[in-house]
C-alpha cells in the first residue's frame, strides 16, 4: 500500500512537507548518509532534522538500521530510503516492440514486458491492451494496483502517428488509463526519460549539468540541471537532429537544408547505403539481399559486424558529423556530463569517432570540461526512467 506521506508530497506544498522532501530526497541521492551530513547540506537545526527523520522512519519511508564508519567515537546510524515502499510502472511505446517495467523506488528493475505492436489499431485499443498488459505484471509480480505510486509513459513513437491526425493530447492519454487504472499517471517524452534513468543511477552524485543524445531514427537530446529535467514537454526533444550542419546539404523532411537528420540518422544512413548500392559499389549487402529497396536496419548491421567497407564508411561520415553538431551543442550549453544513447552508439566505431571529433573541437576552449560516456547498456532504460518521472513528479 503506498504510503500516504508520499502522496501528501504531491498535494501538499507545506514548509514542513518542504522539508521532508528536502531530507527524502537527499537520502535517495546519496544512498546512505548520516546525520551530520544531513545537517551540513541543509542548513536544519539538529532537533528539527531529528524530528523529520523520525517522521520519515515512522511512515517507513527511510531505514536506519546500519551503522557507518566510526570516525573515534560511536559508529554513526546510516539512512536509507525504504525502495519497495512502492512500486512504479514506466511504459515505452515503440512502432515495433513496446516495454512495460516495474521498479521499485530506486528504479530497479523487478520484472518487464516486452509487447509486439500490431498495426492498425486505434490509441485506445493500444491503452487498452497496455493495461491488460500492465495487470498481468503485477500479478505475476504479487503486486496490486494500491501498491503502485503511478505511471510513466512515453509517447515519442507510436502514440504520435496513432494520434497526429486527431485531437487527442497527453491529457487525454492520462485520463483515459487512470479511468482504467486509478493511480497517478504521467505522459512525456521518451528521451527525457532516458536521461533521467541514466542520470538517477549513475552520474547523480557527479554532476550538476547533464546532456543525454540519443541517435536512432530521429536525433534527440535531453538536458538535466541541478537535478531537473530542463527539457518539458512543450519542448521540441528532436530540435537537435534539425541544427543545421550544412546549409548547401540535401533537404530534410522539416523543409530545411542540411539538418544533422539528413546525415546521421538511421534513416539516412540508410538512403545513403541503399544509393550506392545502386550505384554499383561493393559492398556484402549484396549478398544479403537482392534488392537494394529491401535492405533494413537489420541487414545493415550485420553487414557491419562482418567488416563490410562501405556500411563502415557511412557509418563513420555519420559519426563526423553527429561529432560536429555534438561540439557546437556542448559550446551553448556547456555540460559537465554527456551521454550518448541510441541504436548507433554501440554499432562499429560510432561512439569512439564521435567522441574523437567532438574532444578534437572542443580543444580550442579548455575551460569548458566535459567528459562524453557511452549510454549504458539497458535496453530498458526510457521505460525505468518514465516510472522514474512518477517519483520525481511526487517530490518536485
Amino acid at each position: 500500500m503506498v504510503s500516504n506521506m508520499l502522496e501528501t508530497f504531491r498535494t501538499t506544498q507545506s514548509s514542513k512537507i518542504k522539508k521532508l522532501k528536502i531530507l527524502y530526497n537527499l537520502i535517495r541521492k546519496h544512498a546512505s548518509i548520516t546525520v551530520e551530513e544531513l545537517l551540513a547540506a541543509t542548513g536544519m537545526k539538529p532537533a528539527t532534522c531529528a524530528r523529520l527523520l523520525d517522521e520519515l522512519s515512522k511512515n517507513d519511508l527511510i531505514t536506519s538500521n546500519e551503522l557507518g564508519v566510526s570516525t573515534g567515537g560511536r559508529k554513526p546510524i546510516l539512512y536509507r530510503i525504504n525502495p519497495e515502499k512502492a512500486y512504479l510502472i514506466g511504459i515505452e511505446v515503440t512502432n515495433i516492440y513496446s516495454t512495460i517495467v516495474l521498479t521499485d523506488l530506486n528504479l530497479k528493475e523487478l520484472g518487464h514486458k516486452k509487447i509486439q505492436m500490431r498495426k492498425q489499431v486505434s490509441m485506445y485499443e493500444t491503452l487498452d491492451m497496455f493495461t491488460a498488459q500492465l495487470l498481468d505484471l503485477l500479478a505475476e509480480q504479487g503486486k496490486a494496483i494500491a501498491d503502485i505510486l503511478g505511471i510513466g509513459i512515453s509517447i515519442d513513437d507510436a502514440l504520435d502517428q496513432i494520434s497526429e491526425n486527431s485531437d487527442v493530447t497527453p491529457h487525454d492519454i492520462e485520463h483515459y488509463l487512470a479511468s482504467k487504472i486509478p493511480t497517478y499517471i504521467t505522459v512525456g517524452s521518451g528521451v527525457n526519460f532516458a536521461a533521467l534513468a541514466e542520470y538517477r543511477l549513475h552520474y547523480w552524485q557527479t554532476s550538476e549539468r547533464f546532456l543525454l543524445t540519443t541517435v536512432d531514427v530521429e536525433i534527440r537530446s535531453a538536458e538535466i540541471v541541478g537535478g531537473i529535467v530542463a527539457s518539458g514537454q512543450s519542448r521540441m526533444t528532436n530540435a537537435f537532429g534539425h541544427t543545421i550542419i550544412d546549409t548547401n546539404g540535401s533537404r530534410c523532411y522539416c523543409g530545411s537544408y542540411g539538418c544533422l537528420h539528413t546525415y546521421s540518422s538511421l534513416s539516412a544512413i540508410k538512403a545513403k547505403i541503399g544509393h550506392e548500392l545502386k550505384q554499383g559499389k561493393p559492398s556484402i549487402l549484396s549478398e544479403l539481399v537482392t534488392n537494394p529497396d529491401d535492405i533494413d536496419y537489420f541487414t545493415i548491421f550485420q553487414a557491419l559486424e562482418k567488416g563490410d567497407p562501405m556500411c563502415h564508411d557511412t557509418l563513420k561520415n555519420a559519426a563526423y558529423y553527429y561529432g560536429i553538431a555534438l561540439s557546437n551543442l556542448i559550446l551553448m550549453t556547456q555540460p559537465d556530463t554527456v551521454v550518448c544513447g541510441g541504436t548507433l552508439v554501440p554499432k562499429g566505431t560510432f561512439f569512439e569517432d564521435v567522441k574523437r571529433i567532438t574532444e578534437e573541437r572542443l580543444k580550442a576552449f579548455p575551460k569548458i570540461k566535459t567528459t562524453i560516456y557511452p549510454a549504458k547498456e539497458s535496453y530498458e532504460i526510457v521505460a525505468q526512467g518514465a516510472g522514474g518521472m512518477v517519483l520525481e513528479q511526487f517530490l518536485r
